[in-house]
């Protein structure tokens, strides 16, 4: 039955004298499945499995105690077989392939802590691209390659779309790795990952596209749509480091795996160097990065929803509250009056039998219709902070429409 999840948790402490966590984000992966999810959306929505056992981890390592069109670092791969052309990009990219490590402040109870991950020479100006978790709250880092370490200054982070840009005295020898476009990719296309998993220093694993246009939600709420799915085996380490197509561009960043064991086993999850691409000016002048924010939590309605909760629609997305203060509830919507008793229920609890049904049903956005949350989410995800949508809406079994004013994340204010 349906479920709403919001825990997330972290992996247990292990590995080299326990000295740092990795961050653990309990299952969110994707849509389109016949059960009925209950999902917490700020943007949009939090996009969540229940009944299962993987866990979605982002990448960091073991417990240790430019330009889009730059010409940078791009192996020749016409007319070689795929394991010439993994050691081609290899090659040709590992000396602008960097390990980041970021010492925490000491506040945690367990004392300092690292985090381990990596990071790709972006231009000619010595700037590193990496997560935002990788690099946590600190201002400096260390980047090393080889038998060269660096003084890495953190530019900006951006949390919610876990993307960082880290700056180093780069020799003019170091060339930067040549951005391509996630759009291009095909399910089957060969991809390569170079990173540093279990701090196994410039790792190289191959695979294929194994998906694309995946919704992975964030601990916040937040939805980060679009994402590369591959099978290239990732593991704790690799976040931060770049996914190449064939051709030898970058084409994402490896953030995320999906699994039981807390280790690779073939479903692996990349950020869209487009991203990057689009944020990267103002990460490199230390610019915060903006997130519309919608303020609601919902459900995808289907037909045993809609049966069961004497709906008036079979699709949409159903509103089981409202933020107080948000741009939603400004605006006028209204949750469901029994939320309050589903947010103290037991997990195995019945949402449609604890929910009262009166809550509103979003059915389109600015005049396009939407039927789950994940769609919801990449329309205002797309959309900026001040903006006004325009969502229309069933309440009481009648269409209305609602203008609502787009706010901003409140992590980002």
């Amino acid at each position: 039955m349906g479920r709403r999840w919001n825990e997330f948790d972290d992996w247990p402490e292990q590995g080299r004298g326990g000295k740092r966590r990795a961050s653990v984000l309990w299952p969110s992966i994707v849509a389109g499945l016949a059960v009925f999810y209950v999902f917490g959306i700020w943007t949009g929505a939090a996009i969540a499995h229940p009944s299962r056992s993987n866990v979605v981890a982002y990448l960091p390592s073991p417990n240790t105690g430019g330009s889009s069109t730059n010409s940078g670092a791009n192996p020749s791969t016409s007319g070689t077989s795929d394991s010439n052309v993994v050691t081609n990009i290899y090659n040709a990219t590992k000396d602008s392939i960097f390990t980041i490590t970021a010492v925490s402040d000491g506040s945690a109870k367990s004392g300092p802590q690292e985090d381990v991950g990596t990071g790709f020479l972006i231009d000619n100006k010595g700037d590193v691209a990496t997560n935002a978790h990788v690099v946590g709250t600190s201002k400096t880092v260390n980047v090393a390659q080889g038998n060269h370490t660096y003084k890495g200054t953190v530019l900006s982070a951006d949390t919610l779309d876990d993307l960082a840009v880290v700056h180093i005295n780069a020799p003019a020898s170091l060339q930067p790795l040549q951005l391509g476009s996630a759009k291009t990719l095909q399910p089957g296309d060969l991809v390569v990952a170079i990173g540093n998993p279990f701090e196994l220093t410039e790792s190289v694993s191959s695979g294929i596209v194994s998906g694309l246009n995946r919704s992975m939600s964030e601990s916040s709420g937040h939805v980060m749509n679009g994402m590369i799915q591959t099978d290239a085996p990732l593991n704790p380490g690799n976040s931060g480091g770049p996914l190449f197509n064939a051709a030898g561009q970058v084409v994402g960043i490896n953030t995320m795996i999906e699994s039981p064991i807390e280790g690779s086993i073939g479903v692996g999850f990349a950020i869209p160097i487009d991203r990057l691409v689009q944020l990267e000016q103002q990460l490199i002048s230390g610019q915060s990065i903006n997130h519309a924010w919608l303020g609601i939590e919902g459900m995808d309605v289907d037909s045993l929803m809609a049966k069961e909760m004497h709906l008036s629609v079979s699709t949409g997305i159903y509103v089981t509250e409202v933020t107080k203060g948000g741009p939603a509830a400004t605006a006028g919507m209204k949750g469901d009056s029994n939320a309050s008793k589903l947010d103290s229920a037991s997990d195995s609890a019945d949402p449609f039998k604890i929910l009262k049904g009166d809550g509103d049903i979003i059915v389109g956005v600015d005049g396009k219709s939407v039927a789950t949350i994940e769609a919801l989410t990449q329309i205002v995800n797309q959309d900026s902070v001040g903006q006004v949508i325009t969502l229309e809406i069933i309440r009481n079994g009648q269409h209305q429409t609602v203008k609502v004013k787009l706010g901003k994340w409140p992590s980002s204010q």
